[in-house]
């Protein structure tokens, strides 16, 4: 399993929430499907992370790493939402 880690500064929400549907919009999601899948601010990041950040989009990221894990020694998925919980 791939886990993505991201330290980032959200500076304003409302931005961030109007550029991930503008994202979703352009991936071919009309804004129903969005909101539907959508359940808060971290959704709204994973929608602009890949393949990165769009102008205006209210955050920063600071840092990012990617690594391999064991999904049954240090990660646990959130069965919610399908999220990788990192429990190092």
């Amino acid at each position: 399993m791939l886990v993505f880690s991201v330290e980032l500064a959200v500076f304003d929400e409302d931005a961030l929430a109007l550029a991930a549907r503008i994202r979703a919009r352009e991936d071919g999601l009309c804004d129903e499907a969005w909101a539907s899948m959508r359940s808060g601010m971290p959704d709204d990041l994973v929608m602009l992370l890949d393949p990165g950040l769009v102008e205006g989009a209210g955050f920063e990221i600071l840092q990012s790493t990617c690594e391999v894990c064991e999904a049954s020694e240090t990660c646990e998925v959130n069965e919610a939402n399908g999220h990788v919980l990192d429990q190092r």
